[in-house]
């Protein structure tokens, strides 16, 4: 059938400013998370006016492509118009992306009565979401196994101050005092067999974890679904089953290409599966594609803060492969895209094999044998964020005889650690190993294939410790010599100090967990930075409180809508986790009160 459909992309012209980034290399065949697919984005310059002043062929993007490197931002221009069609759909709203914001937003609209087409790019036989635990604040499940309640407003003022105030304030605001609600709508339809497979993260707390540190506050408050008899995937499928009962029509293997505007209103979108293309024809659109991890282009420009600072030994990658289609689409349907840098999850500051901000109870010293940094900064994603801007060259995380009783110290957290008897033995027999090794006692035990050797639990399993009697040998051990070695010495001897006293005068490590490096043997891990990493990337578009998509002006585009990880202004420049799974709590949340907004919309 023969359909005309519009699309067009104005004031392009005023965004120059915003061509920033480096060249970048993304790891390819990671799997993508649940959104929009790849699809040519060509221009064209012939531009022939049309009806209601848009062009049936869009005009290729004016923007100044040599700002601070970047030569192609190819992405801005929108695709050839689509006029030959194999189907046509009419509903109320489609849905680009059956992610977790995608789902949740695609349920609440279904049961307010609403007409709802979702749009899923992978296949229906191997549908899965990504992630497998989410941050709740007071849902029944978790009062029922004691989880301490949560204040809202408490909650919203420590997020709001560790992101230095950069989030659209409703959407966090919504997030804290819709949690409960949420969650126990989500997880509904789980029988109580079901429900019982999940686990609590960090609770109940362990003797010494923290729930503060430097003022900053942390909470055991999420939901973790490991078990292969409930997951994350039969969570979601539970959803969709009540949505699809209620008339929602799903098409798997299906791809997002474009927002269909008319007279700057939404009129539908164009999709795409084996038969061809697809018109559907909405009053309002939900994109919700899960970012741009597989998109180097895009996550050079976006994150313009990462992409100038790295090395030609780092680079822009993610475990992610979308492309970042649901940010383009917004864009070319008049969408403000984000100003400021936007954040990766886990990004900024961490090393990549070795984590080191995984160890924030050692002392961590650079390759002239200094400490740079307060180690214990307690948010982690923030914590190893000076190593961005320092020398890719070794550092190493030192600790002493007594490090089995300081590792118990932790928070809850994302790179967190639990201090269960278990862990805390494996991170013995691994400290023991190094020593043994160092003696020449060690013998190799029998293992079974695939079987790893100890490294301490949690995050940080399988890192090699190198062990020494005495500083001066490890010093040796991990390759200081010289002035490097002496600073070494006397760097530890001040920091032993620090504890003694109580104060540290250099980097303003929290009292608390000042643990000394004075009782031997004395152990170290090494750690080669290579930066650049990011599990996802977070944000693009600019919507307003009720996930509206904003034009140039900072005013509503009329039934445009923006969730999950294609909405900005959730997380500052940078992920943070006072409650481990904020991302997906986030989604799920945001994503209802999405639908919400759209139904109200809709009428």
């Amino acid at each position: 059938m023969k359909n005309e459909s519009k699309i067009s992309r104005a004031g392009l012209s005023r965004r120059a400013f915003l061509g920033l980034g480096a060249t970048a290399a993304v790891a390819a065949g990671a799997a993508g998370l649940a959104g929009c697919a790849p699809a040519a984005t060509t221009g064209n310059d012939s531009g022939a006016p049309a009806e209601n002043g848009a062009s049936n062929t869009p005009a290729k993007s004016d923007v100044n492509n040599t700002i601070h490197g970047v030569t192609d931002t190819s992405w801005m221009n929108p695709p050839e118009e689509v006029t030959d069609f194999a189907q046509e759909i009419d509903c109320d709203v489609v849905v680009a992306g059956m992610g977790f914001a995608g789902i949740c937003a695609c349920r609440e609209l279904a049961e307010q009565g609403k007409k709802v087409v979702v749009i899923e790019k992978q296949p229906e036989d191997t549908y899965a979401p990504v992630g497998n635990e989410f941050a709740s604040l007071n849902s029944d499940v978790l009062k029922a196994r004691g989880v301490p309640e949560i204040d809202p407003v408490e909650f919203y003022q420590n997020f709001m101050k560790i992101t230095a105030n950069m989030p659209n304030p409703t959407l966090v605001m919504k997030f804290a005092q819709n949690s409960g609600d949420t969650t126990n709508w989500y997880l509904d339809q789980l029988t109580e067999e079901e429900l019982s497979a999940m686990t609590t993260a960090f609770f109940p707390p362990t003797e010494h974890q923290l729930s503060e540190l430097s003022g900053i506050k942390f909470w055991p408050s999420v939901c973790s679904f490991y078990s292969p008899d409930c997951n994350q995937t039969k969570i979601v499928l539970s959803n969709k089953a009540v949505a699809e009962a209620k008339g929602t029509e799903f098409h798997f293997g299906t791809t997002a290409e474009y927002v269909i505007m008319d007279n700057g209103a939404v009129a539908g979108l164009v999709a795409k599966d084996e038969s061809g293309y697809i018109k559907v024809n909405a009053k309002a659109v939900v994109i919700s594609c899960g970012g741009m991890g597989g998109n180097p282009e895009m996550m050079a420009y976006f994150m313009p803060d990462m992409a100038q600072a790295l090395t030609g030994n780092d680079a822009l990658t993610s475990m992610s492969a979308n492309d970042g289609r649901g940010v383009q689409m917004a864009y070319w349907a008049g969408a403000h895209l984000e100003t400021t840098p936007i954040p990766g999850m886990n990004m900024k500051g961490l090393s990549v094999p070795g984590k080191m901000n995984c160890l924030p109870q050692a002392v961590w010293i650079d390759e002239n044998g200094k400490r740079f940094c307060n180690e214990y900064y307690p948010t982690s994603e923030q914590r190893g964020y000076q190593t961005t801007f320092m020398s890719r060259k070794t550092k190493y995380a030192v600790v002493d005889n007594n490090f089995t009783e300081y590792r118990q110290y932790t928070l809850p957290q994302h790179a967190g650690f639990t201090a269960s008897e278990e862990n805390i033995a494996s991170l013995r027999e691994a400290m023991d190993t190094a020593y043994a090794k160092f003696e020449g006692t060690y013998e190799e035990p029998e293992q079974e294939e695939g079987q790893g050797g100890p490294g301490g639990g949690g995050p940080m399993t399988g890192v090699e410790w190198i062990a020494d009697d005495t500083l001066e040998g490890l010093a040796s051990q991990i390759g200081l010599t010289g002035d490097a070695a002496t600073a070494f010495i006397e760097q530890i001897e001040r920091y032993n100090g620090y504890c003694k006293d109580g104060v540290d005068m250099e980097f303003g490590r929290a009292s608390e967990v000042l643990f000394p490096v004075e009782e031997g043997p004395f152990y170290a891990c090494t750690f080669d930075p290579v930066l650049g990493e990011t599990m996802v990337t977070m944000g693009g578009i600019i919507t307003d409180g009720e996930q509206n998509a904003v034009d140039e002006n900072y005013e509503p585009i009329p039934g445009l809508y923006v969730s999950g990880n294609d909405c900005g202004r959730r997380f500052g420049t940078e992920y943070v986790t006072p409650i481990p799974g904020v991302s997906i709590g986030f989604a799920t949340v945001l994503g209802r009160e999405c639908g919400k907004s759209v139904a109200k919309f809709l009428g």
